[in-house]
């Protein structure tokens, strides 16, 4: 018979205590149907405008080289499977508005649904997302070029994909860094009261504009 001292059997209990508490933890983070469908149809999203941008600009060359009747007929096809392109992005651009508004009251108001999905994509779900602090919220989509930073010393990110941001993209260069400090605190705020239940808080919009104005 082997017989356990009193500090092994609590070192097993602390064990235990430890393990279901991770367990419980990854239960958590698994992500909602929501949260993956938004996560999709934002990846889609994006695919999307990749290739219709290439549809464009090679649609564009070759209408400029006088092409012949069976060209022009294939020129037509593409044309409109490039309007089936614009109608889909459409579709998901109202889709993702609405869910990830029902998910993420707060925080679509202020990211605008686009960059918000997109954010949570790279953030990988709600609740990291939730506890993101500012600085990684700054530069979500800008993984290539903090690596870059970090192995090859280039110039560091200061935004990712809030850099698309009407509010950054009224602003002149040089003034974009801070109101993306600005704007990423902002929305780590509104992503943790979304997540912890508060409802939706147009004033927190609103003081973004305001300290976004004075610069």
């Amino acid at each position: 018979m082997v017989f356990q001292s009193k500090g092994e059997k609590m070192d097993k209990e602390n064990l235990r205590k430890r393990l279901l508490k991770k367990t419980k933890q990854q239960i958590d983070e698994n992500l909602s149907l929501k949260e993956v469908q938004i996560i999709r149809a934002i990846r889609l999203f994006d695919d999307l405008e990749e290739i219709n941008n290439l549809m464009k600009e090679n649609l564009s060359e070759w209408e400029k080289r006088a092409p012949e009747e069976k060209e022009q007929k294939m020129i037509s096809t593409l044309s409109t499977n490039q309007n089936a392109i614009e109608e889909e992005k459409k579709e998901l651009t109202t889709f993702i508005t609405e869910e990830l508004s029902a998910e993420l009251p707060t925080f679509t108001l202020i990211a605008t649904p686009l960059i918000g999905a997109r954010l949570l994509a790279e953030a990988g779900s709600k609740r990291k997302l939730a506890f993101c602090p500012s600085s990684t919220m700054q530069v979500l989509g800008a993984e290539k070029a903090l690596f870059s930073h970090i192995k090859k010393k280039t110039s560091c990110p200061k935004h990712g994909h809030i850099f698309n941001h009407p509010f950054l993209q009224r602003l002149p260069k040089p003034k974009r860094g801070k109101a993306a400090r600005i704007l990423a605190g902002k929305l780590s705020i509104a992503a943790r009261m979304d997540y912890f239940g508060k409802t939706l808080d147009k004033e927190l919009l609103k003081e973004v504009e305001t300290k976004i104005k004075k610069l």
